[in-house]
């Protein structure tokens, strides 16, 4: 008996803590994508796969030591990126793109720059700013709480206790 309760902790325990997240976000023309798992150890050398909105794979890489993975946006409106991790361990997320503006260099006459012009320089210059920020709250959010760990060995106390209560029963009835 103690051998069961000791298997359903150890194996609980060890599903929390290496749950795989992603972070993915833009710089530029290309796309980060972050791999991690829930203790904050990076998911290095693991298979990322990227597919556009007709399940067509278009990219496929590996992360760095770091577990960071780099690709140029896509020419679609939606893609799925899919991180496959060690010990099988696999997470996904969809994202809706923007479309791609092309910068044609014929087209600038003066040096005056147009309050759209500022207005995406900024943008830009925020998204590159807060980025950092929002990957590190990210992970945060999403690393394994004390409390999920508690209920999940819950869970499984209240599994045994039912198997238990039935296999006591059943055996009353044998008698």
């Amino acid at each position: 008996m103690k051998k069961i309760i000791f298997i359903f902790l150890t194996f609980s325990s060890l599903s929390f803590c290496h749950k795989v997240n992603i972070f993915t976000y833009k710089e530029g023309d290309k796309i980060f994508v972050e791999g991690y798992f829930s203790d904050g150890k990076p998911c290095k050398n693991s298979l990322i796969e990227i597919y556009n909105e007709k399940k067509e794979k278009i990219v496929e890489g590996k992360t760095d030591e770091n577990g960071i993975f780099s690709f140029n946006i896509p020419d679609a409106q939606k893609i799925k990126i899919v991180l496959i991790a060690d010990m099988g361990h696999k997470t996904e997320e969809e994202i809706e793109l923007e479309k791609k503006i092309e910068k044609r260099q014929d087209l600038i006459v003066e040096k005056i720059i147009s309050g759209d012009e500022i207005k995406k320089i900024v943008e830009e210059s925020v998204e590159k700013a807060i980025n950092p920020i929002l990957k590190e709250f990210e992970r945060e959010r999403k690393k394994a709480k004390i409390t999920d760990i508690i209920g999940g060995i819950g869970y499984i106390f209240g599994i045994l206790g039912i198997f238990l209560y039935f296999r006591g029963r059943s055996s009353e009835w044998k008698k």
